[in-house]
């Protein structure tokens, strides 16, 4: 017998939920330093290649925040119809709430903020090219 423990789904899940947590905010901050560093640009060409450089990176972050949030998706799926396990018991009585959880936010983290942010430095960054946004 190994001396080994054995990990579960639920190990698995609180290690691919904190996986989420840092690289989400991780990318929050490249995002918020390609914005402050685009802000401060006193070039046009400076504000564009940060905006383009930014975009990209943005887009590579936001590849794996997806990545994660997928799995961690598929995760609580199977948690979910698991009718012992804690997340099945919690799911089951928030359905007994007036409001029942309204929506969930893991997608929004998953994919709607990095793609909302990324297509953002996206837009900025053409603008910037073709000269309707100017540097400060």
């Amino acid at each position: 017998m190994s001396d080994t423990p054995c990990w579960g789904m639920s190990q698995e899940r609180e290690f691919i939920e904190n996986l989420l947590s840092q690289r989400f905010n991780f990318f929050l901050i490249v995002f918020t330093v390609v914005v402050a560093g685009a802000g401060t640009a006193n070039t046009q060409t400076k504000q564009t290649a940060i905006l383009f450089v930014g975009c990209l990176l943005c887009a590579l972050i936001a590849l794996t925040v997806y990545r994660i949030y997928a799995k961690l998706d598929e995760i609580l799926t199977i948690l979910h119809k698991e009718p012992g396990h804690p997340v099945a018991i919690i799911r089951e009585k928030i359905k007994e709430r007036p409001l029942k959880g309204l929506f969930g936010v893991n997608p929004l983290i998953g994919y709607g903020i990095p793609i909302l942010c990324t297509a953002t430095l996206g837009i900025a960054a053409i603008f910037s090219w073709c000269g309707y946004l100017k540097p400060v």
